[in-house]
């Protein structure tokens, strides 16, 4: 990864990419025109998001936080992930409360309204991170968050409207052609748009587009009779970047083997980070099930409880349903990331109330296949390093938790049930092959996880570099 600093030579205005309603792309075209302007055009370019709301988040570079989504971006442009990045991050807890994690230090818990009372106090912070960022970068290429136009939260946001308003900013409209309404969508983003920063925009890119791209060629010339100009139309692509949006778009795009691993994955309602499965979705030797409600779990060789936002909500939700139960009695292996992982211990204690934010303590029993318990405390553990788990195996990878264990710290292993608090080894190839192999002697095809999603991106990116003008764009 690059950390060096912009030439001075390339400097260009920074690029800002809205949408015009939730779920247009911007996340991924973001990032792989973070990766084009870079090698294409030898821009040295960053991702930012002023603010984004999501349970999805790694450990970066000083053992700080930031959303999977900007690390993704990242990862595409070639730089370690920052936390200026991603200078302010909201994490829902339920109930209308929100963790807040400002530069990736996590500050408070926080309701809604609260935030939102507060909001001047993060732009500075969201100006900061900006500025910093572009003392080492040629470019920024900035994602927004959500429709780039909801009045009336124009002097609540800090992804859209606080980066449009930026001199050095130009803009780029985003449209998901697959939600119908197209063109009421372009055009009322268009005249919402002030005559500065109308200046300053440069274009439409329509996404998602079904079939042969040419049938909305009389589209195109109908938007740019209104002076706005199409940059390109995308047809649907997998993009093979992390998702932080949802589990019903995590898909695997490959061929399976015929001497598969079944692997169930419990899909309780606060799971976060399930983006650790990803490389098991679609490795070419596994077949993912997602599981919401009590299903035969023998049917699985091996059976995941993911991460978890609401760890002691969560094991309830297993109780209620049955699963709980299931799996204490099933034939099929276990494993446990982080908060999956502490739901194995004997009993989970959050005397504080640390992980609702409620205040007010609260205590649940486990799955007991680890004899110790969890307790929640006030400070977070984040922190990315090598791991020496199980069999010596070297992984790398990061922890993101409050709960603690006072029996196994990081990993616990026995012939039935294995579990660690840390997050990314299944993307360790090594990893991933050993605990697939292990109870199944099951033949596995040589897969990497890194060189498929690597071939998947550089492909994606050589098709975006013909189909979106950036000349224009950039113009």
């Amino acid at each position: 990864m690059e950390g060096i600093k912009g030439s001075g030579m390339n400097k260009r205005k920074n690029l800002l990419f809205i949408g015009t309603t939730s779920n247009a792309g911007k996340t991924f075209i973001t990032g792989f025109a973070g990766k084009i302007l870079k090698e294409k055009f030898g821009i040295k370019t960053c991702p930012f998001k002023g603010q984004n709301m999501s349970n999805y988040a790694i450990v970066c570079e000083y053992d700080k936080e930031i959303s999977i989504a900007q690390a993704s971006q990242a990862h595409l442009m070639n730089v370690e992930p920052k936390a200026d990045m991603n200078p302010v991050l909201l994490k829902p807890l339920g109930e209308g409360r929100s963790q807040v994690v400002v530069r990736g230090v996590p500050k408070k818990i926080t309701s809604a309204r609260t935030y939102y009372q507060e909001i001047d106090d993060l732009k500075p912070e969201v100006d900061a991170a900006y500025e910093k960022l572009k003392q080492d970068y040629d470019m920024l290429v900035i994602e927004g968050a959500g429709s780039g136009f909801e009045l009336n939260l124009k002097n609540r946001d800090l992804a859209n409207q606080h980066m449009m308003e930026k001199e050095d900013v130009n803009i780029v409209l985003i449209t998901n052609i697959e939600d119908g309404g197209v063109f009421a969508s372009i055009l009322g983003s268009y005249q919402l748009m002030s005559d500065d920063i109308k200046s300053r925009f440069k274009g439409v890119i329509i996404n998602n587009f079904r079939g042969d791209v040419t049938l909305f060629d009389e589209g195109i010339e109908i938007i740019e009779k209104w002076g706005i100009p199409v940059l390109g139309v995308i047809p649907n692509i997998n993009y093979g970047i992390d998702s932080e949006d949802s589990l019903a778009i995590m898909q695997s795009y490959g061929e399976k083997n015929q001497n598969i691993v079944q692997i169930g994955v419990i899909k309780y309602p606060r799971a976060s980070n399930i983006n650790d499965i990803e490389p098991l979705v679609h490795d070419p030797n596994v077949q993912v099930s997602f599981i919401n409600q009590r299903t035969n779990l023998d049917m699985f060789d091996k059976v995941i409880l993911p991460g978890s936002r609401a760890v002691i909500d969560d094991l309830r939700w297993l109780k209620k349903t049955g699963i709980y139960e299931d799996l204490k009695n099933t034939r099929a292996q276990v494993y446990g990331i982080c908060g999956g992982y502490q739901m194995l211990h004997k009993q989970i204690n959050d005397p504080l109330g640390t992980e609702s934010g409620a205040g007010s303590s609260d205590s649940e029993t486990g799955l007991g296949f680890i004899s110790g318990n969890i307790e929640f405390k006030v400070e977070k553990v984040l922190k990315r390093q090598d791991y020496n788990l199980y069999e010596g195996i070297n992984v790398h990878g990061f922890e993101m938790h409050t709960g603690v264990s006072d029996s196994h710290p990081v990993f616990f292993e026995s012939p039935k049930v294995k579990g660690s608090m840390v997050h990314e080894i299944f993307h360790d190839d090594n990893f991933r092959n050993w605990w697939l192999s292990s109870g199944t002697e099951k033949n596995l095809q040589q897969w990497s996880f890194r060189n498929w999603k690597k071939g998947i991106q550089d492909n994606v990116a050589a098709q975006l570099a013909e189909i979106i003008d950036w000349e224009r764009m950039l113009g």
